[in-house]
């Protein structure tokens, strides 16, 4: 039986970003495929939907944590504004992630109690263009102070990240 997904990332990346907007294939979008001779997976419409909804599932036994740190990496982060139409809008499960994460942050890392500043550390850990120095200066820290707490926090959120990788490597079962 041939594997779906070349690795977890793969997988991961297609669980967090298939579409809600999927549809099943009509009659004739079938006839027009020929008949399964395309080299994709196909994982098209409901498909997609039950293989999307078995990796998140396999997820959901992970720690907390664990999964914070997987939707932070692999959700999308942004969605169109429905007031404004503008893709500035975070969406809810990278939201949910990153406050998970800067609450654990509070407890591995003392010494900032600013949650904004921590949240922004966090944010800039899973996302570039987040500056640490705009928003220690937003939030009235002091530069130093910020660029010390970005250090402990990266270091200590590298390791739950991987672990939280390794974690889901032996989720899904899909070797590398």
């Amino acid at each position: 039986m041939q594997e779906l997904f070349n690795n977890t990332h793969d997988a991961l990346m297609f669980a967090f970003n298939y579409s809600s907007q999927q549809y099943a294939l009509s009659p004739m979008s079938k006839l027009m495929k020929g008949g399964g001779s395309g080299t994709g997976k196909g994982l098209v419409s409901l498909d997609g939907a039950a293989q999307s909804g078995f990796i998140l599932t396999r997820l959901r036994q992970m720690s907390e944590l664990e999964q914070a740190c997987i939707t932070a990496r692999y959700a999308p982060r942004y969605e169109e504004c429905p007031c404004c139409q503008n893709k500035d809008k975070m969406t809810e499960q990278y939201r949910d992630a990153i406050a998970t994460l800067t609450e654990w942050a509070l407890s591995t890392c003392t010494g900032l109690t600013i949650r904004n500043m921590r949240a922004a550390i966090i944010r800039s850990f899973f996302e570039r263009g987040i500056s640490i120095t705009a928003a220690a200066k937003d939030l009235n820290v002091a530069k130093a102070t910020a660029y010390d707490q970005k250090a402990r926090i990266h270091k200590a959120l590298k390791e739950l990240d991987a672990h939280a990788q390794r974690e889901a490597d032996r989720k899904l079962g899909i070797s590398s």
